[in-house]
């Protein structure tokens, strides 16, 4: 099926039909993603060896948005989402909202991936192709005077085989004329897919418009929940920034709310300021930024297995640190847009206690934002 399918799943999500819709209930895009994620270039194959990621970002909500005015694909994330917070979709005073859809095809292998045979002390092969659906809200706290990004995300896929994680690889492998993996026929079985995650983002509130002009540095603080059988986890983190122009959102690496999926405007639309001053078009600018993140893991169907089986898995750890370090840039192009590139690498802590080293990678990311 190759990488296909992810690109038919974002044509799919991209294109809602607004037949019934009024149009402070329609969502239009106002920024699209395409993210690689490999280890490939740290030499190595294995573990979390390969990931495509693929995302798109509303405008900012005009109006409370309903459920049939989603991409048909998103629905059912969305009346989930609206029984979860019966107020997601609907506009608040006081709160800037928008909605991110991110479809992605990931996937597991062992050290060892040259033994055609369960290789017993490292973890298992494993494949998810999913699609997330979420919300970000993002209001003032006038008691602290800080910004506040509130995110809720509902990721709903298919662990297994009809991730088609071993024909991907299989693909990429032979038009670069690498051996293929011989274990993928122990990988985990089918399996649906499910995980909530609650976000929550904290920065001082020092910009004042669409971003800080000139030189200066921003420090984002957040905290989280996972629940499901692809992850259940609590994490906090710290992300700093500094460079030029550095953009009004939520922090530069890609894998979190509010980055990659481009957090809401600061005012109460996103061509004003909540003081009513026109939003500045972001100039050419570039910025270095490092996370920092410490997780407490209680699953992950990669190192478990399957929650409904019962096969390979390892002994996990149950805390985990990670760090990021990267450089983002945006780039002024005709017609008012931004193109936006993004190069992370990443570090792991051992995952599980059969793990002889760090797992490493690293993340590409091209963006469009208009």
């Amino acid at each position: 099926m190759r990488h296909s399918v992810l690109f038919l799943f974002f044509f799919l999500f991209a294109a809602p039909l607004f037949a019934n819709c009024k149009p402070d209930e329609q969502v239009g895009f106002r920024s699209y993603n395409f993210r690689i994620e490999n280890d490939y270039f740290n030499n190595e194959d294995s573990n979390y060896t390969s990931g495509v990621i693929l995302s798109g970002v509303t405008h900012d909500f005009k109006g409370d948005i309903k459920n049939e005015c989603l991409p048909a694909i998103s629905r059912l994330h969305g009346g989930l989402l609206s029984f979860i917070d019966a107020g997601l979709f609907k506009k608040q005073e006081g709160y800037s909202k928008n909605i991110y859809f991110t479809g992605s095809q990931l996937m597991y292998t062992p050290v060892d991936d040259k033994t055609p045979t369960v290789v017993k002390d490292d973890r298992p092969y494993a494949g998810i192709l999913s699609l997330a659906v979420g919300v970000n809200e993002r209001h003032r706290n006038k008691f602290d005077n800080t910004q506040v990004l509130d995110t809720k995300e509902l990721t709903l896929g298919i662990i297994g085989p009809a991730s088609f994680a071993r024909q991907t690889q299989n693909f990429v492998h032979d038009r670069f004329d690498v051996y293929r993996a011989q274990g993928w026929d122990n990988q985990l079985s089918n399996e649906p897919a499910v995980m909530l995650l609650i976000e929550k983002k904290i920065k001082s509130d020092l910009q004042q418009n669409s971003y800080t002009p000139g030189i200066s540095k921003d420090l984002i603080r957040f905290y989280g929940l996972k629940l499901g059988n692809i992850e259940t986890s609590l994490n906090v983190g710290l992300e700093g920034r500094y460079g030029l122009n550095i953009p009004n959102d939520f922090g530069s690496t890609p894998s979190y709310p509010g980055c990659d999926n481009t957090a809401p405007s600061s005012g109460s639309s996103e061509a004003c300021t909540d003081t009513g001053e026109l939003m500045l078009p972001i100039p050419l600018g570039a910025h270095l930024f490092a996370l920092a993140e410490l997780k407490g893991v209680a699953y992950d169907f990669s190192l478990d297995g399957n929650i409904f089986g019962s096969n390979h898995h390892v002994h996990k750890k149950p805390v985990v640190g990670l760090i990021a370090v990267g450089v983002n840039s945006l780039i002024p192009i005709p017609g008012n847009k931004n193109l936006k590139l993004t190069l992370t690498q990443y570090i792991q802590s051992k995952e599980f206690k059969e793990q002889k080293t760090a797992d490493k990678y690293v993340s590409f990311t091209v963006g469009l934002d208009f």
